[in-house]
């Protein structure tokens, strides 16, 4: 090679070394964007797809921003809202979702990088004495190096890559099941707060006849006037009470709009007046075997003990040495009639701090013998928690047919009975009051285990990690 020619090849080296970070590295990102979560859209590949498939291009997802809490009243079109549609609008707009989504996506794109080679590496060396040299030529070399794992440690690092886009998964879906159970219980809080304000106004009425039936018996010296004061004092007690009411009201209405990523005081359409409560037909064993095949959380520790017997695996991969390869041509061969030599050569690491590589497989194996623990304890968990929410199911069914065919019906008897007797001047007016007060409460007590029967069906949908189409 001549003289010039090998310094223009030189000198074109040097410069593509020192400049190849504007060619290879892509434009960075701009920094001045707003803080907002990124999402991005289901085109990224899964953990499960080829990282060979393609090379997509960086900016081919464009994100989605999640802003602060919308204006706009939700269900404008909807005249009584339902569990149901509840349930949807929250899946759709609360920001958790999105947050773990973005996890989610984040975990599956670590998979092209762990099995992915490292970068290879192009070097230069010359020697600055030999150009000029009347006895040498001058000294260069280039050099082309690749470094290559231990076989199979690549395959043990995507499989724990593919371990961890699981668990993101998994605890995705936990997330969807907790959601779910938040926004019907948001929903029963409404509709409880809203059939007590139904009661105390249909009572205040009655308050209202009674006074009158008092007032009266007093104009015509048939009672004393203290049943008309005693009619005020219970009037008034219910006027408290449905100011009490009210306020429970807007703060289960402002539960509802968090949960739907709105204005915490927007209206909300009144809740549905009346709520089916289906009998659970399941046996408990059923129930116990569905939550064993669909409890996102036991699934997430299934892939929690597959990523710790990969990480295992590659613990004990770490005795065999990885290896570094190269090829290169140099002038560093000496004499005018030496022309730039071809060379092959390998490198590798001698694994001889043997006893760090013990202790990282029994770190291994340890903290694997403790997901299976966890396992085993998650499952008896489990199988409790279905068993408590299948009891409490079973009780809710009696409490609430004991109220539709006993307590309410004797109650309302009760007070029609009273309020004859009393115009007719056979018993006092506290008596009377005591029966409408045991109506009352006999009525939001009803309501109220009306209420907890349907949480319960709710716990029990997330106990067996019930879809939400599968929800009652």
């Amino acid at each position: 090679m001549h003289f010039a020619t090998r310094n223009i090849l030189f000198a074109w080296l040097v410069f593509s070394l020192s400049n190849s970070g504007c060619v290879l590295l892509p434009e960075s990102p701009r920094n001045d964007l707003p803080p907002a979560l990124l999402v991005e859209k289901s085109t990224a590949p899964t953990a499960q797809s080829s990282p060979l498939a393609g090379q997509p291009s960086i900016n081919a997802a464009s994100p989605e921003e999640t802003g602060a809490p919308g204006k706009t009243p939700a269900f404008l079109n909807l005249k009584q809202l339902t569990p149901e549609e509840l349930v949807r609008e929250v899946l759709n707009r609360n920001p958790t979702l999105a947050a773990m989504t973005a996890a989610t996506e984040a975990a599956k794109a670590r998979f092209p990088q762990v099995i992915s080679l490292d970068d290879p590496n192009l070097a230069a060396w010359m020697a600055p004495g030999s150009f000029g040299s009347n006895q040498v030529n001058p000294a260069l070399r280039f050099e082309f190096s690749q470094k290559i794992p231990a076989r199979g440690k690549r395959q043990l690092r995507g499989e724990m890559a593919q371990a961890e886009a699981g668990i993101a998964e998994q605890e995705l879906e936990s997330a969807k099941l907790e959601l779910i159970e938040e926004s019907r219980y948001a929903f029963l809080d409404l509709y409880l707060v809203e059939r007590n304000i139904e009661v105390n106004d249909e009572t205040l009425k009655l308050l209202n006849d009674f006074r009158q039936n008092a007032e009266t018996r007093y104009r015509n010296g048939q009672a004393p006037q203290q049943d008309v004061l005693q009619a005020e004092v219970e009037i008034g007690l219910l006027k408290e009470k449905a100011i009490i009411n009210y306020r429970v009201r807007k703060v289960a209405r402002a539960r509802i709009n968090t949960l739907l990523h709105l204005e915490p005081d927007l209206p909300l359409p009144a809740p549905l007046k009346e709520l089916e409560f289906s009998k659970e037909s399941r046996s408990s064993g059923s129930l116990r075997q569905e939550a064993g095949n669909q409890r996102p959380d036991l699934k997430g520790l299934k892939e929690k003990i597959r990523l710790d017997e990969a990480a295992l695996q590659l613990a004990r991969r770490e005795f065999s040495p990885d290896y570094e390869t190269m090829a290169a041509y140099d002038s560093f061969w000496q004499g005018m009639d030496k022309q730039l030599q071809f060379q092959l050569g390998v490198k590798l690491n001698l694994p001889a701090r043997r006893d760090r590589r013990f202790a990282a497989v029994s770190e291994a194996q340890y903290r694997l013998a403790q997901k299976k623990a966890e396992f085993n304890l998650l499952e008896d968990k489990i199988n409790f928690q279905v068993q408590e929410a299948y009891e409490q199911i079973m009780e809710s069914e009696q409490i609430l047919n004991l109220f539709k065919t006993v307590t309410l019906p004797a109650a309302s008897a009760n007070v029609r009975e009273a309020q004859a007797t009393y115009i007719n001047g056979k018993i006092p007016f506290l008596t009377l009051i005591a029966a409408q007060k045991e109506q009352t409460m006999a009525r939001e007590r009803y309501f109220l285990s009306q209420a907890e029967a349907l949480r319960r069906k709710a716990a029990l949908s997330r106990v067996i990690a019930a879809s939400a189409a599968q929800l009652p």
